[in-house]
């Protein structure tokens, strides 16, 4: 269990006025504290360890939108076609947190794109020729990089098309799956 000090302090009477009570910061530095240890976990690829400090930090079960984040790195989302669902659930946690991340489109003309895996294995991110992912703090984070997410020039290393891939960041995601 956590315990939260809650200090008072007294605001100086002006003109006559009488002491007053107020909460010192330190209660509202608490949560921030809370959400940016959470944030920072998450975004190392600890994802386990982020619920469960959120958990024991919070004295409350993790939200939803955290929980989401567990499923958004499994290995039956790299299938062509769930980038949507990834990108918004980790998009989510991390503004949730106080990250600023963004998403970021992938675009070409050819049906496919491809992403080309730690062993070699070329992998399908679309068969449209539109994949969405977040990049935060230069890093890039969908199913294909794991928890970690990965740097965003080795990223871009490894996704390919047979035409011109194009990015655009973008404030939300503009196709469904």
């Amino acid at each position: 269990m956590v315990v939260f000090l809650v200090l008072w302090g007294w605001v100086e009477p002006t003109m006559g006025a009488p002491f007053v009570p107020r909460l010192v910061a330190g209660q509202v530095l608490t949560v921030d504290s809370i959400r940016s240890h959470t944030l920072q976990l998450l975004a190392r690829g600890q994802v386990s360890e982020a619920i469960d400090y959120w958990v024991l930090a919070t004295g409350k079960d993790a939200p939803t939108w955290l929980l989401a984040t567990k499923t958004a790195f499994e290995a039956s989302k790299q299938v062509a076609g769930t980038c949507q669902g990834v990108a918004q659930s980790v998009y989510m946690a991390f503004i949730r947190l106080g990250g600023k991340p963004e998403f970021v489109e992938l675009t070409t003309e050819a049906e496919y794109i491809v992403f080309q895996m730690p062993g070699g294995r070329d992998m399908r991110l679309t068969e449209t020729g539109y994949h969405v992912l977040v990049r935060m703090n230069g890093r890039a984070y969908d199913a294909y990089t794991g928890a970690a997410g990965m740097p965003w020039a080795e990223y871009m290393s490894r996704v390919g098309a047979r035409l011109t891939l194009n990015q655009t960041v973008v404030d939300a995601i503009t196709r469904v799956p």
